[in-house]
Parts: structure tokens; C-alpha cells; sequence
């Protein structure tokens, strides 16, 4: 989304229900979050800088500082100037400034050794009101990426009223990807480069989303707002909140729970994250018969909230992978389309009493299609002969070359391994089908929901 369209999607964000505001917990790194009152902080009480109260309640006070040791700088708010611990920079000094210059902008700084080392990104556009204030600063990890981030609170008033504006100074972690999935936000971002040390960067739609929402009020008022917020950045670019997405699929759980006459010894579902589209795959897979035959289906939600059975590779009458296991070797690249995770399934059979028939390939979900990639093949024969029982194998890669058991079991490793990927472990939860009969909409999204928080990929 360009600039000169930001009053449409501030219009949008204004329309948009608190209610709606899905809060993603996996994205949330909970920590103790207060208001600011001091320059100080009693490191003992375990109180953060930016805070009036610690973890225990007390109050935080002035410790082992003099006012030597403060930074002096025209204009510096002394009672929202802290000295703190930011990612990258070890301990310095945050100083707040009054606006200067006919400005109604505040600035902030990074003082180490006395020195100037950072000045935060300004935005371009001046505050609708009159600066009064900084009512609120705190130091913490709201996007959940690891590093630590500014938040600040800036009030504002026009005579008739007051309120607060959001300053949020974020660190982005290079294993955050808000940014790659949403290229449409790029001209919101705001961003000062540091000559050494990293550098923070604003993101003005989240600062007019903030408002939008009301959660100005108080520090406080910001926390968790992050998964909401990202929540709804998505909706924007067509891709639904995972609890609208579970809805959905809770919804139409008759259309995707049918069983099969055959091959239904276990009939199970799971719901798993496996591409990195926001969109979770439902897998639904049969298995049994005297082959051991196993049978799968995929779902995902559509960009217009509609059930969607995903196309595969699968040849009809052909045996699947046997997939319901409780995890899998996953390898990820890179390419036009994104990241891609190469999930390693095995499906193993039963041709007749004595011929059996394995076979190691990877799965990939793209472009709503999942393809199934051949890695290797072994088959096993059983032959009796004098009362002895026999085992003649063979094994060999996707190439037709012969491959010692050895190394048909760690072929895997071999070919992707060679492309320089990294091995990972997905771990998954899978739920009997059966089990979801009788239930109600609620309790069918709370089976859903713990499928979907048994997945983790790591």
C-alpha cells in the first residue's frame, strides 16, 4: 500500500472491531510491562527503567546515580531519560527532548560516554495537536522477535482536549519477515541508520492502527497489541487470523471428516503451519487395509474464507506417504516463491504375504499444490526355501543408482544436504476424526486449536 492511500486504510482501521483484534500467543513474548516515572531504577528490586512499579509492586527509586553522571542537554526531560540495556548497544542513556525549532515533534537519543550515538527516526508529518508532554516510556520486546524495542507515549492537546500518541521504536530481528510478507507497508516504515550499532525503525500504519484502536491510554494498553495488529496487516493482503482460519475449518468439518470405506483403520486430522504463506494446511489421512494403504487430503482457507481442497501430485489408486506420524525431518530453501519446507515421508507396503514395497520422497506445499518429490526406493522380498526364510532387498536413489540399506535410510541427508540446507525437526499432533462427532462449533474449534499448538518446527 503506497502513501497517498494511507486515509483509505486509516479509515478501514477505524471501522475495524476491537472484538476482531485476534491475539496470536505464539508472537507475544510476555514481560513485566509499566508505566515510567523515574530516570532510575532499583536494580535490586529487579524494576525496569520506564517503570513505576517492579515486578513486586514497590516503588522504583533513584540508585547509585548522581546528577554528574546524567547527560546535560537543552531541552532533555529529566523524568523520561533513563539509563538502560538495548540490544546491540549495551547500557546507554535514552534522553527525551522537547520539540525545538517551531516543531511540535519531541526527539529521542542514545548517549554512550557522553557521546551522541543515535538519534530515533522522526516521522515526516507534524502532530495534529500541541506537544504537552512524554507521558510514557518503556523498554521491551513488543514484536516478540527477541531484541528489545522503545515504546513511547506522546501527549498532545488542541485546547479542548488531550490525548496520547504511540512512538514505537522497533529493532527488527533478521528472522522477522512481517516486512517481506507485507512489501505493500515498506513506505511506512520510517528508519534512521546508525553508523555503528544497529539501528530502529518505526512503522508509521502500526502508530495510526494504535490510534485507531485506542490503545494509547497507557503503556500498558500497547501490550500484546503486536499479534493484533499483524493480525490484521494480514487481512489486508487477503490472509486471515489463525482463530478465523480454525473457525472456518471447525465450520466444515463435515465436508472434510467423511471416512473411507477401505483403508480406514486409522482415519485422522492435524492442523500444521507447513508453508509460509499464513494459511494452515489441514491434513486429513486414512490408513489401513491389508496393504497398509494410506490416503490424504489437504485443506486450506481461501483468500475469501472458503474451504479449499488443495490439488497433490497423487496418482489415484496409487499408495500415499504415510503421514500420520508424530514428526518428520523438514529441510527449508529459498526461491521466487518464498521459503519452501521439504517435509521427509516414508510410505511403507505390503504388495503380497512376501513383497514389500518402501519408499522415501519429500513433500512441498506451493502455490496451493502439494507435490510430492521421489528421494529413493527399496523393495524387500521374503522367500522360502528348506524350511529357511530368505531376504532378498534392493535399494536405489531417484536416479536408478544402486544404494547400500545404509544409505538408502540417510539419503535424505545426502540430497539435501548437498543443496546446503539445514535439517529440521516438525513435530505434529494428530486427532482421530471420530472423535470430533457430536461435538459443538466451540468445542470442534478448541480440537482444532490444539492440533494446531501440537506443531512446532524447529
Amino acid at each position: 500500500m503506497k502513501k497517498n492511500n494511507r486515509m483509505i486504510f486509516l479509515a478501514a482501521i477505524l471501522v475495524f472491531s476491537l472484538g476482531g483484534c485476534a491475539q496470536r500467543e505464539e508472537m507475544i513474548v510476555q514481560e513485566p510491562e509499566w508505566e515510567a516515572a523515574g530516570p532510575a531504577w532499583d536494580s535490586e528490586s529487579g524494576a525496569e527503567p520506564g517503570d513505576a512499579k517492579g515486578p513486586a509492586g514497590e516503588e522504583a527509586v533513584r540508585t547509585g546515580e548522581t546528577e554528574s553522571s546524567m547527560p546535560a542537554l537543552e531541552g532533555m526531560i529529566p523524568e523520561q531519560s533513563f539509563e538502560t540495556e538495548l540490544d546491540g548497544w549495551g547500557k546507554v542513556f535514552f534522553v527525551s527532548l522537547t520539540p525545538n525549532g517551531g516543531s511540535q515533534r519531541p526527539e529521542f537519543l542514545l548517549i554512550k560516554e557522553g557521546e551522541t550515538v543515535y538519534t530515533f527516526p522522526e516521522a515526516s508529518q507534524e502532530p495534529a495537536g500541541r506537544f504537552t508532554a512524554v507521558s510514557a516510556v518503556a523498554f521491551q520486546d513488543y514484536n516478540g522477535d527477541g531484541k528489545k524495542d522503545v515504546l513511547v507515549l506522546a501527549s498532545y492537546g488542541d485546547g479542548e482536549r488531550q490525548w496520547n500518541e504511540p512512538l514505537i521504536f522497533l529493532q527488527e530481528n533478521s528472522d522477522n519477515m512481517f516486512y517481506l510478507d507485507h512489501p505493500g507497508l515498506e513506505d511506512y516504515r520510517i528508519e534512521e541508520k546508525a553508523q555503528e550499532g544497529p539501528s530502529f525503525y518505526r512503522d508509521a500504519f502500526l502508530e495510526e492502527y494504535l490510534s485507531a484502536q485506542r490503545r494509547t491510554g497507557s503503556i500498558a494498553e500497547l501490550s500484546g497489541s503486536w499479534a493484533g495488529y499483524v493480525d490484521y496487516a494480514d487481512s489486508l493482503s487477503g490472509i486471515l487470523s489463525v482463530e478465523r482460519q480454525i473457525q472456518i475449518f471447525a465450520q466444515n468439518r463435515e465436508s472434510w471428516s467423511q471416512g473411507m470405506d477401505y483403508a480406514n483403520d486409522r482415519h485422522c486430522f492435524t492442523l500444521a503451519g507447513l508453508c509460509n504463506d499464513g494459511r494452515l494446511v489441514l491434513i486429513v489421512s486414512s490408513q489401513g487395509g491389508t496393504g497398509n494403504y494410506t490416503y490424504s487430503e489437504f485443506y486450506k482457507i481461501s483468500e475469501e474464507g472458503a474451504l479449499q481442497k488443495l490439488e497433490t501430485s497423487f496418482r489415484e489408486g496409487d499408495s500415499q506417504p504415510d503421514l500420520i506420524m508424530e514428526s518428520m525431518s523438514v529441510y527449508s530453501s529459498f526461491s521466487r516463491e518464498g521459503i519452501l519446507n521439504h517435509f521427509i515421508v516414508h510410505d511403507e507396503m505390503k504388495d503380497s504375504p512376501g513383497s514389500y514395497f518402501n519408499r522415501i520422497s519429500s513433500l512441498t506445499v506451493s502455490n496451493d499444490y502439494v507435490l510430492e518429490t521421489p528421494l529413493a526406493t527399496r523393495a524387500v522380498i521374503y522367500e522360502e526355501q528348506d524350511g529357511k526364510i530368505s531376504e532378498r532387498a534392493s535399494s536405489q536413489d531417484c536416479n536408478g543408482n544402486a544404494l547400500t540399506q545404509e544409505e538408502y535410510e540417510s539419503f535424505p541427508d545426502l540430497y539435501y544436504g548437498n543443496m546446503g540446507l539445514t535439517k529440521q525437526t516438525a513435530v505434529f499432533k494428530w486427532m482421530d476424526v471420530g472423535s470430533l462427532a457430536g461435538m459443538s462449533q466451540e468445542e470442534a474449534e478448541e480440537a482444532l486449536k490444539e492440533a494446531y499448538e501440537g506443531f512446532s518446527m524447529k
